[in-house]
């Protein structure tokens, strides 16, 4: 197998609570590199792409571009800049939806790229897609920060939420109930310490504000989740001794149902949800480490409304053991970061999730949000 292979795009079956990957396979290996992207003029000419990765040559700080990237399968578009770490890797730092014209300011001089996101069952034949970009004059304006509020469903730790049905007596509701309110608060000051030193600004349901908001909302609700939920599901470890376990549910997701991250935070009053009955244990058999003391519940809750958040403002998912891995139930065993990894892409395949990851692309929250927002 060459090189090049061997830093092959791959697909990967993932299943299980560690996001373990089951089988993968290497595809078109050779295509979705930064050495094989296509060139294209800032004139605004458009040029067709077959693939992923168009080459826009070297921007310098401060310029304003306008890219365009249409196509029929095509549905997220990212600007890559060279990394200054690793030959030959990309680092997000801006993007939006595919089919629609964005306007962005270059933060830091380098060479640059398009990655064009293309549907999940689209063919290696059928992506294709006519990009153009220009240099632009009027620079677009960039927000300060983003203003989070933390909103929290009456009843959210109890109606289900984390009250065993099957198990659950009354001192446990009456317990529950009792910790409602330090749950509560703790969860807004553990994502105002994980959010600490970003542009991302955590407010509580009483404060006010006269900045665009998104809204994060814990849920008492259980959900499962069905063959056409891929974002942010997990699937429990294989275990033939208890099958009444095995049942996969929704820990979050971006609303409304079905809607994905928003690349380059374009809209800054989008909504999230934390489903706090997908955490709650069923029985002996089924208990959840979310549900052993009220730390662990704290811990586990807030870091899945940090990953929402993630979302909102334009993470993807990511390969390593974060707080944007796709598995939320890895919350459960420490505290996690943002930290800088591969894009990790989900897709839906003849009913199974894949994930596809783009060895060429990294995510770096601090060097994105650096991108994506103005200073002060």
């Amino acid at each position: 197998m060459t090189k090049n292979k061997l830093h092959a795009l791959i697909w990967c079956v993932v299943t299980g609570l560690a996001a373990s990957v089951q089988s993968c396979v290497p595809v078109n290996p050779e295509r979705d590199t930064l050495t094989a992207a296509v060139a294209i003029s800032l004139d605004g000419s458009e040029r067709t792409l077959a693939g992923n990765l168009a080459s826009l040559g070297m921007l310098e700080a401060g310029q304003g571009l306008r890219i365009d990237a249409r196509g029929d399968n095509a549905r997220r578009v990212l600007l890559l800049r060279e990394d200054d770490e690793r030959e030959g890797v990309g680092i997000m730092v801006d993007g939006a939806l595919a089919n629609q014209p964005f306007d962005t300011v270059i933060g830091s001089a380098g060479r640059h790229f398009v990655f064009v996101d293309y549907d999940g069952n689209t063919g290696l034949f059928a992506q294709t897609a006519t990009v153009s970009a220009s240099l632009v004059d009027e620079l677009p304006s960039r927000s300060v920060e983003q203003v989070v509020r933390v909103v929290f469903e009456n009843n959210f730790l109890t109606d289900p939420g984390l009250f065993d049905p099957v198990d659950g007596v009354d001192a446990d509701r009456a317990f529950l109930e009792s910790i409602e309110s330090v749950v509560r608060d703790e969860i807004v000051s553990s994502l105002r310490t994980i959010f600490a030193d970003t542009p991302i600004r955590i407010i509580s349901e009483n404060e006010g504000t006269d900045e665009p908001l998104s809204i994060l909302t814990y849920s008492p609700q259980r959900v499962i989740a069905d063959q056409n939920d891929v974002n942010d599901a997990a699937l429990p470890p294989a275990d033939p001794s208890r099958p009444e376990c095995q049942v996969r549910v929704i820990f979050g997701e971006v609303l409304p149902t079905g809607t994905e991250i928003d690349p380059g935070n374009r809209i800054p009053d989008d909504q999230a949800v934390v489903y706090v009955g997908s955490f709650q244990g069923r029985g002996a058999s089924c208990l959840s480490s979310a549900v052993t003391s009220v730390r662990s519940i704290v811990l586990t809750l807030s870091q899945t409304g940090a990953h929402e958040i993630g979302h909102l403002v334009g993470l993807y998912h990511v390969e390593q053991i974060d707080l944007m891995n796709r598995s939320a139930t890895l919350a459960f065993q420490r505290e996690l970061d943002f930290a800088r990894g591969q894009i990790q892409i989900d897709r839906l395949e003849n009913g199974e999730i894949r994930s596809e990851i783009f060895p060429a692309i990294v995510q770096d929250p601090a060097v994105y949000f650096e991108s994506i927002f103005s200073a002060e």
